[in-house]
């Protein structure tokens, strides 16, 4: 490919190259939407010389044709779906990952060890909407892992232990606080 024919791909594609690029990921501990550019520039290159290969003719005969317009736009695509699948299978690795070379910033963030517990907010939030008895079960729910089990059902018997309650007396305060959430605990 010469700079003429480059310039001619970038007249006509390049903003689909760039939209397509930014489509594949904002995650930029994945990919960025340079790297993604730079693989689809490579996919319509290559996209040319499979052109070519394909209908034994050159480059200045195809282009603009309807029929090389579909391939190259079909072999972007494809190139677009195929990382975006890769990407999509490393999300949960990378979710909430952030570059520090980048983010500087994040470096001088606080930790989060000095900030003041978020369940001490979470139950002064619901004091007001509770008794201290359902307040004091949504505790031990959140706090002791023993209060529920690995089926996320309520271990009524960790829990009446923990509250130092009888089972019947747990059993009703859970029963109420499932009415309260609208729930199945």
């Amino acid at each position: 490919m010469n700079d003429y024919q480059m310039q001619l791909v970038e007249d006509k594609y390049g903003k689909l190259i760039h939209k397509i690029g930014h489509n594949i990921s904002g995650d930029l501990a994945t990919c960025s939407h340079e790297d993604n550019t730079q693989d689809i520039w490579i996919a319509a290159m290559e996209a040319i010389r499979g052109y070519e290969k394909k209908e034994k003719i050159p480059f200045e005969e195809f282009w603009g044709t309807k029929g090389f317009d579909k391939y190259i736009k079909t072999c972007l695509w494809n190139l677009k779906n195929a990382k975006g699948a890769k990407v999509s299978k490393k999300y949960e690795i990378t979710r909430d990952v952030v570059s520090v070379s980048e983010n500087e910033e994040v470096l001088l963030l606080e930790d989060h060890d000095s900030c003041p517990n978020e369940h001490t907010r979470f139950y002064d939030e619901i004091s007001d909407r509770m008794s201290p008895d359902l307040v004091s079960v949504v505790k031990e729910l959140v706090e002791n892992p023993d209060c529920v089990k690995s089926t996320g059902k309520v271990n009524v018997r960790g829990l009446s232990t923990a509250l130092g309650k009888t089972w019947h007396e747990t059993n009703i305060l859970i029963k109420e606080l499932e009415r309260k959430m609208e729930n199945q605990l």
